[in-house]
């Protein structure tokens, strides 16, 4: 008897069909750091180093996590798939015993704008902007404002210069000579709209909203390692363990801007640029989702399930560290453990789905770019998560 498993990657495969055959190019060397980002009127032709593979969604007895699909009909969740599918079997049973929450996962917009899948939470780890000018962030906040995922939670990053005032105060006029922005001015964009609550803009501050009878715990850190002297930057070392230390023990979604060392942050000089800092801070606290981006030709996704017994604060293992392919998944042998309650029958089962939802152009998978409204740009990253009903 095929496992429920089996019949949803068959359900996936039809419902996407041949979009999943997309190739890969190499990522673009981006040189030195600009304010104004790369818009390029049309993709360039594929490399010939092409596998469809790196597209797969990936499927484990928690998580689903999709990279390409019909944003119009975008794949069903497990549970819905499972009724339509008709499957009369014990597999299909349990599955329908849980609610499949849908997060739509996405980062470095960079101030363009597009059509997103529906789902119950919108996560954006930050780059709303090229440079924080007022212009650009009141129209992103608005595009964001008006989407209708019942909860948004947004981030700045390193290119939302205006988000830090004193910071911008200071340094602005590296990128703004002309005219200085009114920092004030563009922090109100970000404020959640009076008889709206479905917007809300974190900055190092945690909140919770109710979904699929759960309370899901968030916090939001714009923050990145120093690299160029941009908005949110920290140095590494002790500073970054401060940051760090920020994060709260009881959260569920974690969005960060940076990625962590050694998760999905390799650039396309083969340099690991997330944070030291917070991969073991991560391993500690263990969130069902971390989300985050900044390093464009990393994007992809992670899902770790964790060993009670592993070190927490030793690094993480190179197994999650793809070299920027756009996913990865736990092998069997992680899954052991957490599947079959070994160390404790009942155990709740421990994983984190990590997510550089990096959206902004590059080199890499061009046959997935679609057009926004500011140039090309990849599709979010649609996340289920499994809770009970």
């Amino acid at each position: 008897m095929d496992s429920w498993k089996t019949k949803f990657q068959n359900i996936i495969k039809d419902s996407v069909g041949s979009s999943n055959s997309a190739e890969r190019g190499r990522s673009k060397h981006r040189g030195e750091v600009k304010a104004v980002v790369e818009r390029p009127e049309s993709p360039p032709s594929p490399s010939p180093d092409c596998d469809s593979h790196e597209l797969d969604s990936i499927v484990t007895e928690d998580v689903v996590v999709h990279f390409l699909y019909d944003v119009k009909q975008p794949p069903p969740r497990p549970n819905t798939s499972m009724h339509q599918s008709q499957a009369n079997n014990d597999a299909s049973a349990e599955i329908l015993k849980y609610q499949w929450t849908r997060f739509i996962c996405m980062s470095d917009t960079h101030c363009n704008t597009f059509a997103v899948p529906e789902g119950d939470a919108l996560l954006h780890s930050g780059d709303l902007t090229h440079s924080g000018r007022f212009k650009h962030l009141e129209h992103t906040a608005a595009w964001l404002k008006e989407l209708p995922h019942p909860h948004k939670i947004v981030i700045a990053g390193n290119h939302d210069l205006t988000l830090e005032k004193e910071f911008y105060l200071r340094e602005g006029h590296r990128w703004h000579r002309k005219q200085l922005e009114d920092p004030d001015a563009v922090r109100k964009l970000m404020e959640t709209d009076e008889g709206d609550g479905s917007f809300q803009y974190l900055e190092y501050e945690s909140t919770a909203f109710e979904l699929n009878d759960k309370t899901w715990k968030v916090y939001g850190s714009p923050g990145s390692p120093w690299f160029g002297g941009w908005a949110f930057n920290y140095k590494r070392g002790q500073a970054a363990e401060v940051v760090a230390s920020r994060i709260p023990d009881d959260i569920d979604i974690l969005l960060t801007h940076g990625p962590p060392h050694r998760i999905l942050d390799t650039t396309t000089s083969r340099v690991h640029a997330g944070c030291e800092a917070l991969s073991p801070r991560v391993a500690q606290i263990r969130p069902k989702i971390h989300v985050f981006g900044h390093i464009h030709e990393a994007r992809g996704a992670v899902v770790r399930y964790w060993d009670d017994q592993e070190m927490i604060t030793e690094p993480m293992d190179n197994a999650s560290d793809n070299g920027g392919d756009t996913r990865a998944e736990a092998t069997a042998s992680t899954l052991s453990d957490t599947e079959t309650g070994g160390g404790g029958a009942g155990r709740e089962k421990k994983f984190t789905v990590f997510v550089n939802a990096a959206v902004h152009y590059t080199h890499k998978h061009q046959h997935t770019l679609r057009k926004g409204t500011e140039g090309w740009h990849y599709l979010p990253i649609i996340v289920d998560i499994r809770t009970p009903c």
